[in-house]
């Protein structure tokens, strides 16, 4: 069903609420990639709506068919607009375990929302750090120094807005490319607009999360993927970092994950880890009211490691 629901700030949002036949007691949250349309994520978010779970998609602030407002930052992507579905989300589907997907930018600003507490799990899906020295040395270090401080600046300058599709990234309303920009150029990443870190809600994110990165991801190499991690110090992290062949297909990279023909058990896997952790922190009447489908999960090969 596709929504149109007000930011806190009465900005409109454009959103999609995907509802399961049967509910088995968890709602989940789809934050998107960096300039990403919702719709991207209509067939993983209908799977996991087959497998009982509310859903909710959305386009943030500039993007889709959301409202374009003159002047947006990435801070409002995760501090309102972010926050703002959190509390939607809740409204959708009262009295259940609430829990947020992530992808790339999706989640890296899960501190940025004041609500994130509210949440009982998270899965990051090659959510990385963007500032340039996280990248292998060479050529695609080169692209990321080029991308922060010549492309987007020189661009936007040029043209009012980012046409990130010239040169095979998102197209961006000028505030968010400029804020973008100058987060790639801060060792901080995520950081206010004096380049100071700005993590206000980050301890909040107390809870335990997945986080899937690629070894065929020239976005979010491993190293990039690494640097986040200490952003969210009191979550429980199960770190994986997989090839292709692990979720049985011959490419994933930055965005095939959530694509039509990545292999269902994958997505499974997460439905049954999101589906575990949520009903572990419902309450006793919950427990007894929520099942999972049974389904098979995918077992990496030795390329899992935990952090706290």
């Amino acid at each position: 069903m596709d929504l149109t629901l007000a930011a806190r700030d009465r900005t409109k949002l454009a959103a999609t609420l995907f509802e399961p036949t049967a509910s088995n007691g968890g709602a989940i949250l789809i934050n998107s990639g960096t300039g990403i349309p919702r719709q991207f994520y209509a067939a993983f978010a209908g799977h996991l709506a087959s497998r009982g779970f509310t859903v909710l998609t959305y386009d943030y602030r500039g993007i889709g068919g959301s409202e374009k407002p003159a002047t947006a930052t990435m801070e409002e992507w995760g501090g309102v607009d972010q926050a703002s579905m959190i509390d939607h989300l809740a409204s959708f589907a009262p009295g259940t375990q609430r829990a947020v997907i992530g992808h790339s930018f999706g989640g890296q600003v899960l501190g940025l929302a004041d609500n994130i507490g509210d949440l009982r799990a998270a899965v990051l899906i090659c959510t990385q750090s963007g500032h340039w020295r996280h990248w292998p040395p060479g050529r695609r270090r080169l692209r990321m120094l080029a991308l922060w401080w010549l492309l987007i600046p020189g661009l936007t300058a040029a043209t009012g807005r980012f046409p990130g599709s010239w040169i095979g990234t998102a197209n961006l309303p000028s505030g968010i490319a400029r804020s973008w920009a100058r987060w790639g150029r801060s060792p901080h990443y995520v950081c206010d607009p004096q380049g100071r870190p700005l993590r206000p809600h980050n301890h909040q994110v107390a809870f335990p999360v997945r986080w899937l990165s690629f070894t065929d991801d020239p976005i979010a190499p491993h190293g990039a993927v690494e640097a986040l991690l200490p952003y969210y110090p009191k979550a429980a992290i199960e770190r994986r970092h997989l090839s292709p062949a692990d979720l049985g297909t011959e490419r994933v990279g930055h965005f095939g994950f959530f694509r039509k023909s990545m292999p269902r058990q994958p997505w499974d896997e997460i439905a049954d880890w999101l589906g575990d952790r949520l009903r572990q922190t419902a309450p006793p009447s919950k427990l007894e009211e929520t099942t999972a489908c049974p389904h098979p999960t995918f077992s990496p090969k030795s390329k899992t490691a935990s952090a706290g």
